[in-house]
């Protein structure tokens, strides 16, 4: 059944680590945008955690323009690398997580903070600790950057102000809401023979006496405070634990290991609520009025917040705070389920579609609708390197190979056909078409009208004299027969691969921005480790290549290097002739030539004509521009099928120059690299696969899922 068309819903972007080893953190977004998606349609961008790939993500939103709001990001790091990105545009911005002192400094109007800061956390940690009756306290991290900005905040708490908390720091016996009370000491200023003045902050535990303290302060990521609090334990320390918030996800015990007693803190009434509550009023002004943007919008989000907030956008004094909970045990897993969390690399994605273009946006669209956990991975750095970019867009039924006529009449029937009622979805154009055949041609031919209209797809063989008194434009020297297909044309190939990434995208799948090195898949393993740039790697059960020219450049798989094919490049510019009224598409088997009309754009009214060109082995990428040179050549060959080209009255409108990936027999590679791998291979299109994309996302989806049910 071909997809609905169109999404009335205003759009939302979500960004936070739904992959590496912030994902347990990415989870709480996930499941508020599921939450909430009646109303708007929140699109998930995954971060990673990582601050330039927090950037980069910041100024695709921007660059696109579609979405009302972000939420997120959860990391700090990330938020402060991308909140000038949205500042600058006037993109309202919630952050329900990221909990770094001063992020809204310079906000201009245009941010809301929904969680406490780690200030805060700071001074209210101290104060708990000594609250508890411990006297001789260290704080350590766990060597990063964000562990060691928040263990020297612990270190300075005592000497800083202490800010009003009416209801003052609470230890909690984790049964639910933070019980036993306790009213917030003094601020600790001074030296004391009982507790360190300004507790020193620790990287190693070797060469430090572990057994004098009774409490120590672990501050950094939950990967690595539960390394950090392992090596402690491990060194004689046998006091107890307090984790700052990041540790307060479900897989930190399992991190953690038998570690008594162990205390973190988590932002009261606990993360997931700060998030809930962040969607919750987004949601709600949104719905009220979808046409609402920057400040308009932010000051109907805070109408229906259930808190207050500063001038600045800050959560009001009193309104939100910390609570300390024990660790509570690890969650057991059940025998015969893999573990999502993969510790050090973070939660693995089902399917990791590599390739943006259309036929891995397809295929993204299709395994999302059917329940998959999917990320799409392409670079977001505006550079358009897929071969869609640069498309042509012709689409028709008929192909001579049999095996790639198949995959264009079932492309017929999950798109083209239905979009037929133009523009539809797609941007598609009816135009009819013409593929000239040879007599070498002709036998195909005839099977394949044959085949069309059994399927229901009109067309028709037509001899060389009603080709030259129906079509007057066109040359037919050297045409033996034509197949006509009445009812074909081209479509909008970038248009074509966003509206199946935002079906994706509103299945659920998330955009992960980065380029694939490498593919690290051993024979007999349960997952494909991806390396990823920017970032670090990042695994799935099942990964879909669809990289188009840039399959040879990845690593670890069977098509790296050469054995991938060979790049080419394809050229084609628009023209402008009072002979070229009433041509239709023409693919012409004869000369190699292709062409069609341009009904609608910045060359309307003009004919497209391309020449096979005969540079191989070329990068990746295009241009929308071609030299003097490119435009006699496409002129001087493509003259013979249609002579208007060399009336120097004929006008250049403009061109375009792409990429592809060809290979040696010119069919796709196209399912699993061997049989028992959990790489499934969709690419090498040899210049002509948009016309055959829908089809081919299928079966790629349909090869993915085989792998994910065990086959």
């Amino acid at each position: 059944m071909p997809e609905a068309s169109g999404d009335p819903l205003p759009r939302g972007a979500v960004v936070g680590p739904f992959s590496g080893p912030r994902a347990a953190w990415g989870e709480h977004l996930e499941r508020a945008a599921e939450r909430y998606g009646s109303a708007v349609n929140w699109e998930l961008y995954d971060d990673r955690g990582e601050a330039e790939t927090a950037r980069q993500i910041a100024e695709a939103v921007v660059a696109e323009g579609r979405h009302a709001l972000v939420v997120g990001h959860f990391n700090s790091a990330g938020a402060a690398a991308a909140l000038p990105v949205y500042r600058a545009a006037g993109l309202p911005v919630l952050l329900p997580l990221a909990t770094t002192p001063g992020l809204l400094a310079d906000g201009a109007g245009t941010l809301l903070r929904w969680c406490p800061d780690d200030r805060a956390q700071a001074a209210d940690l101290l104060a708990a600790v000594r609250d508890a009756g411990h006297t001789r306290v260290a704080v350590t991290h766990d060597g990063s950057a964000y562990g060691e900005r928040l263990a020297l905040l612990v270190r300075d708490a005592p000497a800083a102000a202490r800010p009003a908390v009416p209801s003052g720091a609470v230890v909690s016996d984790g049964s639910g809401p933070a019980t036993g009370a306790v009213p917030v000491p003094a601020v600790l200023t001074g030296s004391s023979p009982d507790v360190p003045d300004g507790p020193d902050v620790l990287d190693e535990p070797e060469g430090r006496d572990a057994s004098v303290l009774t409490a120590l302060v672990v501050c950094g990521t939950h990967v690595g405070a539960a390394r950090a609090a392992r090596e402690w334990r491990a060194a004689g320390f046998e006091g107890a634990f307090w984790f700052t918030d990041d540790c307060a996800v479900d897989e930190f015990a399992e991190l953690l290991g038998p570690v008594d007693p162990a205390y973190v803190a988590r932002m009261r009434g606990g993360p997931e609520a700060h998030v809930d509550a962040a969607f919750a009023a987004a949601t709600a002004a949104l719905a009220e009025d979808p046409a609402r943007t920057g400040r308009t919008l932010l000051a109907a989000v805070r109408a229906h917040a259930d808190r207050g907030f500063t001038a600045l956008g800050e959560p009001e004094p009193g309104s939100v705070g910390w609570d300390f909970v024990p660790v509570p045990a690890p969650v057991p897993v059940a025998d015969g389920v893999p573990a999502r969390t993969g510790g050090r690399h973070g939660r693995a994605y089902d399917v990791i579609v590599v390739g943006a273009g259309v036929v891995g946006s397809a295929t993204a669209s299709a395994l999302a609708r059917h329940g998959a956990r999917v990320a799409l991975v392409a670079p977001m750095d505006g550079r358009d390197e897929h071969a869609t970019a640069w498309s042509g867009g012709l689409v028709r039924s008929f192909e001579a190979d049999p095996y790639l006529r198949g995959l264009a009449l079932r492309s017929h029937h999950l798109a083209w056909g239905p979009a037929a009622l133009a523009p539809g979805p797609y941007g598609f154009m009816t135009t009819g078409s013409l593929v000239l055949c040879g007599d070498a041609d002709l036998e195909q031919a005839e099977k394949g009208v044959a085949e069309l209209n059994g399927a229901g797809v009109p067309a028709e063989l037509l001899d060389p004299g009603v080709l030259g008194s129906r079509f007057p434009g066109l040359s037919v020297d050297g045409v033996t027969a034509a197949v006509w297909e009445p009812r074909a044309g081209y479509a909008d190939p970038p248009r074509t691969a966003r509206v199946y990434r935002d079906r994706a995208l509103a299945h659920g799948a998330r955009l992960l921005p980065a380029r694939v090195r490498e593919l690290d898949a051993p024979p007999g393993a349960d997952r494909v480790r991806v390396l990823l740039e920017p970032g670090g790697p990042v695994e799935a059960l099942a990964v879909v290549l669809a990289a188009g020219g840039g399959t040879g450049e990845i690593a670890g798989h069977r098509l790296s290097g050469a054995d991938a094919g060979r790049t080419k490049s394809i050229r084609y510019g628009f023209f402008h002739h009072p002979a070229t009224a009433g041509l239709p598409t023409v693919v012409d088997m004869v000369s190699g030539v292709w062409g069609r009309p341009q009904l609608t754009g910045e060359a309307a009214g003009g004919y497209m004509a391309g020449r096979p060109v005969d540079e191989w082995d070329v990068p990746p990428g295009g241009l929308a521009t071609l030299t003097d040179e490119h435009v006699a050549y496409i002129r001087q060959g493509a003259a013979a099928r249609w002579p208007w080209l060399a009336d120097p009255a004929t006008r250049f409108l403009g061109g375009r120059q792409g990429v592809d990936l060809y290979t040696p027999h010119s069919r796709p590679h196209l399912g699993r690299e061997r049989p028992d791998s959990r790489i499934v291979l969709a690419t090498g299109w040899s210049g002509a696969g948009f016309k055959t994309a829908p089809a081919a996302a299928e079966l790629a989806a349909a090869e993915a899922l085989d792998v994910l049910g065990g086959g």
